[in-house]
């Protein structure tokens, strides 16, 4: 997954900046926000500590990391190669560490749908322990952080170079594909399917009143629903991101030169997109994180930090005023 930015932007793809930076500053605003309440109401609350919630608090804790720190320093370098980026432990650390991040989320995605089905279709089979939780997540996180630094990559400014070697690019580039979506997919997809035919085929026991029935078949299409939206969260979020990276590697003249970064990024947002879709989806659809959250005042805390930043943003933007500089106004968070 190739997630640089060529340097040279057009005017064209220029027009658009007041409206790429206010959509990356959203998805850093609601990634970072997101999964930290639900990373805090998880260590807090002693009767979420199960091995779901541990998986679903590294997705968090992943997809924090990536919002906070990979999705702004992608901007960044998109408009500003020359500036916050460069030498050579930043061109090293940088692309390292996105992909990482990301080959974490998605790994953490299809091992919660595994404990799903494992849960759901083998009720009395013996589950996941904590320790057994914490070794499986260490896994995840040696592999990704190998899978990301393959062997003959070298980096200059943040980017990243194969020379001669195209055919060791482009078989890491497939692999990478299946490995982290093709795969992946399949596997969520498949097991919140066997999910999905188990609640349509269970027999409530013993003699259920109309008002029970009923309760038990809206909550099966919640349930329903809720799997299907992670399934195609998963999928059409970074559809675009590899579609586009699969056509740059087969060939790069299929892509307008005068619009190629600005749909780069774009789609490199729509990916981004995942790390809020997924507390959104593992948490707070659910009525037991929700009735945990409302036990905390979070209410004034969201509150002060809008406001906070609101005044942050602001202020930058008399300071551009001030110094003459034509940025978009709104300001980054």
């Amino acid at each position: 997954l190739d997630l640089t930015v060529n340097t040279g932007w057009t005017l064209m793809e220029l027009s658009f900046k007041p409206l790429i930076i206010p959509c990356y500053s959203l998805v850093v605003f609601i990634g970072v926000i997101g999964n930290y309440l639900l990373i805090y109401v998880i260590c807090k609350t002693k009767k979420m500590h199960n091995v779901t919630n541990f998986l679903v608090g590294n997705l968090a804790f992943s997809d924090m990391l990536m919002c906070a720190t990979c999705v702004p320093l992608t901007l960044a370098y998109a408009f500003e190669p020359g500036d916050g980026c460069t030498g050579a432990s930043c061109a090293t650390c940088f692309p390292d560490a996105t992909l990482s991040l990301w080959f974490v989320s998605v790994f953490t995605l299809t091992v919660i749908a595994v404990d799903r089905y494992c849960a759901m279709v083998y009720p009395f089979r013996r589950r996941l322990t904590i320790p057994i939780c914490a070794y499986i997540l260490a896994a995840i996180w040696l592999l990704s952080c190998t899978l990301a630094s393959p062997r003959g990559w070298t980096f200059s400014i943040c980017e990243e170079f194969w020379f001669h070697m195209k055919r060791d690019r482009l078989a890491y580039a497939y692999s990478t594909l299946i490995i982290t979506y093709v795969l992946p997919l399949a596997v969520i997809s498949l097991s919140y399917l066997r999910i999905s035919v188990k609640l349509k085929n269970r027999v409530v026991p013993g003699n259920v009143t109309q008002g029970q029935a009923e309760w038990d078949r809206a909550r099966r299409r919640k349930t329903f629903r809720l799997l299907v939206l992670v399934v195609a969260a998963f999928g059409v979020c970074w559809l675009p991101l590899h579609i586009f990276n699969m056509i740059k590697d087969i060939d790069i003249s299929l892509i307008d030169k005068q619009y190629f970064n600005f749909i780069q990024l774009l789609c490199h947002w729509f990916a981004m997109m995942s790390a809020c879709t997924n507390a959104f989806l593992y948490a707070w659809l659910h009525d037991s994180f929700r009735g945990e959250l409302k036990k905390y005042e979070f209410h004034s805390f969201l509150e002060e930090l809008i406001l906070t930043c609101g005044t942050l943003a602001m202020r930058s933007d008399l300071q551009r005023e001030t110094d003459g500089l034509a940025l978009p106004s709104g300001g980054v968070c």
